[in-house]
């Protein structure tokens, strides 16, 4: 049983504003955000894998509460240009979206595999 992780770890985005800041940040190092209904058990599983993910790496992560943040939702299909679902989990960088996964593929592996390839192309940049 992994051990219980603080919510204080995401940051709420809950207005669009909010979210043009954020996908800006990416542009100085990754970030992950992630969609999140409070509806959806699949949903509370996902968000346990990102809060893991938070705990263990210093990566910003966002979440969205679809029930209570919709227009931030809508604004993130339009912006990225991904169909909308939830739980759905993204890294961006540099205004991109490098990886995307929704339901059981929001895994903290995958996220954290995600982020050590971007560390590692990063390096080879330099």
């Amino acid at each position: 049983m992994r051990p219980q992780v603080p919510d204080i770890l995401l940051t709420p985005i809950t207005d669009e504003a909010a979210l043009e800041t954020v996908l800006a940040h990416s542009f100085q190092k990754p970030i992950v955000l992630f969609k999140h209904s409070r509806r959806c058990g699949i949903s509370y599983q996902a968000r346990e894998e990102v809060l893991q993910l938070a705990a263990a790496r210093s990566v910003p992560v966002y979440e969205v509460v679809v029930q209570t943040a919709r227009s931030v939702s809508d604004a993130i299909t339009r912006r990225l240009g991904i169909r909308h679902e939830t739980p759905q989990a993204f890294v961006i960088y540099r205004g991109q979206v490098v990886f995307h996964a929704s339901h059981y593929a929001i895994t903290t592996h995958a996220l954290a595999q995600t982020l050590d390839r971007l560390v590692t192309a990063s390096r080879t940049d330099q």
